[in-house]
């Protein structure tokens, strides 16, 4: 799913956690659910995102290129369209809904491929400087993880070119689940795959329009200000909540 309006401005980082272990489990959760655009990576920018297409078409990408471009989606409202419920549920129409708002925008249809496969890459999100060390301090202390994400595609080719595959243990994608946060449906099959209750559950998400649907399930819940680049430093304040007793070394 895609926003496609202007980025508000960056926000001051958080300062990085100190380093710890922990001496022992995790406090009341056993396991925890984590968001990944906007939680754990970063995605391109609407510029970035038509710059990168601009250039895999092998055409002008400068941000005066993107310009007239991100004119032509803003007069067909794709900032709304892109968001439609249901998107990232059913691939088949994430592609039909995503292909009908470029086209209307007047595209052409090389652009407009090159467009929509930019965004069906995960290769192309980042992640967050601290998420490596999150992922692995919640293995080492006995923590399950689950990625939840409202996605049109299979992300976990991306963890684990990232070197973060190993730390996570499942993944409760909105496209195999057939349901997109904020529907409990999303939250139970990610409990289920923890082999967590609710109340030993704890969700870290960066929207409470969509992460927030975990608490009607009574799964503690961390909404985080959107990531806005790689070095901003959040995921300590999910360890707060996680880890109840710790050893500073």
């Amino acid at each position: 799913m895609r926003d496609v309006s202007a980025n508000p401005p960056p926000q001051e980082p958080f300062p990085s956690s100190t380093d710890h272990r922990t001496d022992e489990r995790a406090g009341a959760f056993t396991a925890v659910l984590v968001d990944w655009r906007g939680t754990l990576a970063v995605t391109l920018s609407p510029e970035q995102w038509i710059t990168t297409a601009l250039e895999e078409v092998g055409r002008s990408a400068s941000p005066a290129d993107a310009a007239p471009i991100l004119e032509r989606l803003d007069a067909v409202n794709a900032d709304k369209r892109l968001l439609s419920p249901g998107m990232d549920a059913d691939p088949a129409l994430h592609r039909r809904v995503f292909m009908e708002v470029l086209d209307d925008a007047g595209l052409d249809h090389e652009l407009a491929e090159a467009l929509y496969q930019v965004e069906s890459d995960p290769g192309h999100d980042r992640f967050a400087e601290d998420a490596l060390p999150f992922l692995a301090r919640a293995r080492a202390s006995g923590v399950r993880t689950v990625i939840v994400s409202d996605i049109h595609v299979d992300i976990r080719p991306r963890f684990e070119s990232a070197g973060l595959g190993a730390y996570v243990d499942a993944y409760a994608l909105s496209c195999e689940q057939g349901a997109e946060k904020p529907d409990p449906r999303l939250f139970e099959a990610a409990l289920s795959m923890a082999g967590a209750r609710p109340d030993e559950a704890l969700m870290v998400g960066d929207r409470h329009t969509h992460d927030g649907g975990a608490v009607a399930l009574g799964i503690t819940t961390l909404i985080l200000p959107p990531l806005r680049d790689e070095s901003d430093r959040r995921l300590n304040l999910a360890e707060a909540l996680l880890y109840r007793h710790t050893r500073q070394v």
